[in-house]
């Protein structure tokens, strides 16, 4: 029996059209934030390493832009841009919306703890119990300790892996969740839903 359903967000949820977040920061700051962009590997370090915590995103802004940056409009300039171009997956939201009066939600996502706080300010994790973060767990899903300290956390709950099912686009997180027993959904096909649909009434009628 399905207690619990985990949903990733990026490429699931909503995905970030980063070109526009780009334009619009550079319009209003002057200098440009793309990191596809750079071939500095100290930019390219943090930004990786900003992903579980180890680093600042601060410190990119400060690299990237002039000496005297007014950091405060430089966040919130960003965290703006981030959600302001941000491509939700609007049938998907409707899904998780049905679903959320069921079934406990957590949520389980490789992110920036200025993405995350952007994020949370939007509303996107609105009717999720808790969010698990590679910030905050500093470690990204591809990591199994993560899904590990996952696993301890929703014995809080009184729910197992085998009664949750775990749903993301990146296969080797898909793996993971796989050996330690949840039930997963592989989902590449944002925004597009309806194979979704079909895989999780299956699993969500399944009573073993």
């Amino acid at each position: 029996m399905i207690k619990a359903i985990i949903f990733d967000f990026g490429s699931v949820v909503y995905r970030t059209d980063w070109k526009k977040v780009n334009e619009f920061f550079k319009e209003r700051n002057g200098f440009g934030i793309l990191i596809q962009d750079t071939k500095d590997e100290e930019i390219i370090r943090i930004y990786k390493e900003s992903d579980v915590g180890k680093e600042d995103l601060k410190k990119i802004f400060l690299r990237m832009g002039p000496k005297d940056l007014d950091m405060n409009k430089i966040l919130k300039d960003y965290k703006e841009a981030f959600i302001k171009f941000k491509i939700l997956n609007t049938e998907m939201v409707k899904i998780i919306n049905e679903l959320k009066d069921k079934y406990t939600l957590f949520g389980f996502t490789d992110v920036k703890k200025e993405h995350f706080e952007a994020n949370k300010d939007a509303g996107i994790y609105d009717g999720f119990k808790k969010i698990f973060t590679s910030f905050s767990l500093m470690m990204l899903k591809a990591n199994k300790n993560a899904f590990e300290f996952v696993v301890n956390d929703l014995k809080n709950y009184d729910i197992k892996p085998s009664e949750c099912i775990f749903i993301d686009d990146h296969l080797p997180n898909i793996e993971n969740a796989r050996h330690f027993g949840f039930k997963t959904i592989h989902y590449t096909d944002f925004p597009n839903v309806s194979g979704f649909e079909k895989e999780i009434h299956i699993l969500l009628q399944n009573k073993n």
